[in-house]
């Protein structure tokens, strides 16, 4: 245990107690249904990034369902570590989390949940470490009305799409790119797209395409975004050098 302590120090300068508590509590006793275990934790912590503590009630998810909230902090974080409690009358609510954050999950991501079993659920039974979160995951995308149309028009079509576009670009870089949900903003022109970086909240890139829409067009959306990513990327290097 000493060695996931003295990480999450490394990692939470101030205020660590706190830090250390919520998630030294994730690990499970002996009697789990599915334990989680320290190596878990700190291999989580091991990733480079920054690293979020997030604590819910199982009544939270349909908040979830109209907020998303969870959904996007997946999609920034290469590692999600849920540690549930069950007191075996909450496991319909708890597979609903379960079932959910499954779905959300990318190949590229380290997903582990555990199941300890208690008498009584504490205040808050669900606790999620996210942790591998880049900055370059940290983008939200916004997308005018015929975009975002076409784009879930067709899933067994774009999909496997965006897949192979997100596969390409993290072999280019050399770092896993999470999906993006690109959110509908109808105030946009209904073929334009904007970036925006979330921690700073700058405007990374903003642009369109003729007004005609239609399947092969995204190929144009997704050479910009390719070379944004690349730039990003340079970036980020220029400044670690």
């Amino acid at each position: 245990m000493e060695r996931l302590i003295q990480r999450i120090k490394e990692l939470t300068p101030t205020n660590s107690d706190e830090a250390i508590e919520s998630i030294m509590a994730m690990v499970d006793a002996e009697e789990a249904h599915i334990p989680l275990h320290e190596y878990d934790l700190l291999n989580a912590l091991s990733m480079e990034g920054e690293y979020l503590v997030l604590k819910l009630k199982y009544e939270d998810f349909e908040d979830e369902l109209e907020y998303e909230t969870l959904k996007y902090k997946i999609s920034q974080s290469l590692s999600v570590v849920i540690a549930y409690e069950e007191d075996g009358k909450s496991f319909s609510k708890l597979e609903k989390f379960v079932n959910y954050i499954h779905k959300l999950s990318d190949s590229k991501q380290n997903s582990t949940f555990g199941i300890k079993k208690v008498d009584t659920l504490s205040e808050f039974p669900i606790t999620i470490l996210f942790s591998g979160i880049l900055p370059i995951n940290q983008l939200k995308m916004s997308v005018g009305k015929k975009i975002y149309e076409l784009i879930h028009s067709d899933d067994t079509y774009f999909m496997p799409k965006f897949q192979e576009f997100r596969d390409q670009l993290s072999q280019e870089i050399g770092t896993p790119i999470l999906p993006v949900f690109p959110l509908l903003d109808e105030s946009l022109k209904e073929t334009e797209v904007t970036l925006i970086d979330l921690f700073d909240g700058r405007l990374i890139s903003r642009f369109q395409t003729v007004p005609e829409v239609n399947k092969d067009l995204i190929d144009i959306y997704l050479n910009k975004l390719f070379y944004i990513y690349k730039v990003l990327a340079q970036e980020k290097a220029n400044k670690n050098s």
